[in-house]
């Protein structure tokens, strides 16, 4: 029989349940109070019909420098022919999905419109990637992209960190240690204040992000890897040119993790 804790836990997320009924996150229906998926899955914010299309995964093959997915099946991975006419200073970007169907509708959920619910999903998510692509590389510091300080003010939170930043107490329940990195958050700032990039070219994504990032506390990435986070990696002009920043002041290699790649 339970304990009285266990009941009055059970009622009190059954009361809740009531109280605030789950609505997928799309489309506004109402979810069945009766599941118990996990806020973990996509399942926990979305109706059935809503990811009917999705997520799409990225798997092989892609671009082993941007990631960008490529169509011919059976194919083996490769640099594209982007990256080799126009090298990044990236060594490399991993994303945990394709950017489309419900994955392009959740993200700006999240920016836009403060679903916060989506974040803890999106961190299990990239916390797996990062443990598949990164957890054997030499990696000493985990960066989230940084916003403008009067974007961060308005928007409420950074998304980048918001997915990563339980990944030393994640990676120390899967490894049983402390992990050697750590996130910083402070050595590098976005100092100007840029136009949205959608709908852009490649060109004019790069132009508006000319001279954007500074690097505020350089003895910290003195000869450090990093491994940048960011949302969405589309022609890659933000992640490249807060890398370029990074090696302009004395960073050693910059990869980068995406929640999805367009």
């Amino acid at each position: 029989m339970p304990g009285a804790g266990t009941m009055i836990k059970s009622a009190a997320k059954i009361a809740n349940l009531f109280l605030y009924p789950a609505k997928c996150l799309n489309c506004g229906i109402y979810l069945d109070v009766e599941s118990d998926e996990p806020v973990s899955v996509l399942a926990g914010c979305f109706c059935d019909t809503c990811l009917s299309g999705g997520p799409e995964l990225l798997k092989e093959p892609f671009c082993t420098k941007c990631a960008l997915k490529f169509n011919e099946s059976g194919s083996a991975d490769h640099v594209c022919e982007s990256c080799l006419k126009h090298p990044m200073k990236l060594e490399q970007v991993r994303a945990v999905f394709v950017y489309s169907g419900i994955i392009a509708k959740a993200i700006p959920l999240l920016k836009y419109h403060s679903k916060l619910l989506l974040a803890r999903v999106f961190e299990q998510a990239m916390f797996q990637a990062f443990m598949h692509y990164f957890d054997r590389s030499s990696i000493d510091i985990v960066m989230p992209v940084p916003l403008h300080r009067s974007r961060t003010f308005k928007r409420g939170f950074n998304q980048s960190f918001l997915m990563i930043r339980r990944f030393p107490e994640l990676y120390h329940d899967a490894a049983g240690h402390r992990p050697l990195w750590k996130i910083d958050m402070k050595s590098l700032a976005r100092i100007r204040k840029t136009s949205s990039q959608t709908g852009f070219d490649h060109e004019k994504r790069r132009q508006n992000l000319k001279n954007a990032f500074r690097v505020l506390k350089p003895h910290n990435i003195q000869g450090k890897n990093i491994l940048l986070i960011d949302d969405v990696f589309t022609t890659g002009a933000t992640c490249n040119e807060a890398a370029a920043t990074l090696l302009n002041s004395g960073a050693g290699k910059i990869s980068a993790l995406v929640l999805a790649r367009a």
